[in-house]
């Protein structure tokens, strides 16, 4: 027979109220000692307490859980390990646990199985991890879901955390132009198919930002886009390549993602060109790149702070579900290898 909170009380010599509060983390309001509070919750566990999650659902409304709306299609959702890390630990501390959910929209347009799989979820929240690959109906079919919703890595006006793209393209051509650097190029993920739905905000994002700073500083900008077309991966090489062995080529570049690094990094190496004395480089990647030893300068894309951010914002919706919260724009960091030269000469 599971143990319950007044035999707790009994063995330790409290009241039920005290052990209640302890073990529901409700003691900010209450004079219990550290050793108090230790004593019940070790005997707790020596006991084998388990909460009876049902009864407080009952009770209170509320299930003590956020549940994190994914794709079953690999491309519509974007999950690195720490940004998954963060919300969880983030949850904890707020005494939640995290739900993993995933809509069955991998084939097809077919969206008659979701409103009852969004229905049947036993979660006071959701965190939406749809970027860019979702379509009006799915759209639609989540925001007006009734549970308390806050979306990720995808820029909306309310109730949303993102990184901050714009700013961060702005930033890198900024570093290169005070560099000295007045011949820098931008490449587009010239390897990347754009859905039927259109491209992710990052990628006008970025370039916007590069573009804009280009322009403050009078610079000509230089868009490397493919020509429209998307170059094969077994191709990229060959494209660099190409770039790089014009008379008036760059003297220092930006790479949308670092899936782009080591065909530039071939082609420079082919062309006896040295980064960066020859060529100064910088691209956006992901935490994993950079503890994989990314060996490119980078802006570092802020997984674990979106998770953070996510989890507290979602907390206010829950307590207040009508309220439209302000979207929460997130800086980049800058993660510096040394393939950013200073020129002395203007080029």
């Amino acid at each position: 027979m599971a143990v319950t909170l007044k035999q707790i009380a009994n063995i330790v010599g409290v009241d039920v109220s005290v052990v209640s509060r302890v073990l529901n983390d409700k003691t900010e309001n209450y004079h219990f000692t550290e050793e108090r509070i230790k004593q019940i919750r070790t005997t707790a566990r020596e006991q084998g307490y388990i909460p009876n999650t049902y009864a407080q659902a009952v009770k209170t409304g509320k299930f003590g859980c956020v549940a994190l709306l994914l794709s079953s299609h690999g491309d519509r959702s974007y999950l690195p390990n720490l940004l998954l890390d963060s919300i969880h630990k983030e949850l904890e501390k707020n005494a939640k646990h995290l739900l993993l959910t995933k809509l069955p929209d991998a084939n097809g347009e077919d969206f008659s199985k979701i409103p009852t799989i969004l229905k049947t979820l036993m979660a006071d929240g959701l965190i939406v991890d749809y970027t860019h690959h979702v379509s009006s109906g799915m759209e639609s079919r989540i925001e007006n879901f009734i549970l308390p919703k806050v979306w990720i890595n995808t820029k909306r006006k309310f109730d949303c955390v993102y990184p901050n793209n714009l700013n961060a393209g702005m930033k890198a051509a900024n570093k290169l132009i005070k560099s000295g650097h007045k011949n820098i190029a931008y490449v587009t993920d010239v390897s990347y198919q754009i859905s039927k739905y259109g491209e992710h905000y990052s990628m006008p994002d970025r370039y916007n930002g590069y573009a804009a700073q280009m322009e403050n500083a009078g610079l000509k900008i230089r868009k490397y886009d493919g020509e429209g077309k998307v170059i094969p991966k077994n191709k990229l090489i060959d494209y660099f390549v190409n770039i790089l062995s014009k008379p008036d080529r760059p003297t220092a570049m930006i790479l949308y993602w670092s899936s782009l690094v080591p065909a530039l990094l071939n082609a420079a190496r082919k062309l006896k060109i040295n980064i960066p004395d020859d060529l100064s480089i910088i691209t956006f990647a992901g935490c994993i790149s950079k503890h994989a030893g990314l060996s490119i300068n980078a802006m570092i894309e802020p997984e674990k702070q979106m998770g953070i951010e996510s989890v507290k914002m979602l907390i206010r919706k829950i307590t207040d579900p009508d309220k439209l919260l302000k979207s929460i724009p997130l800086a980049f960091s800058y993660y510096d290898t040394g393939s950013c030269a200073k020129l002395l000469i203007a080029d």
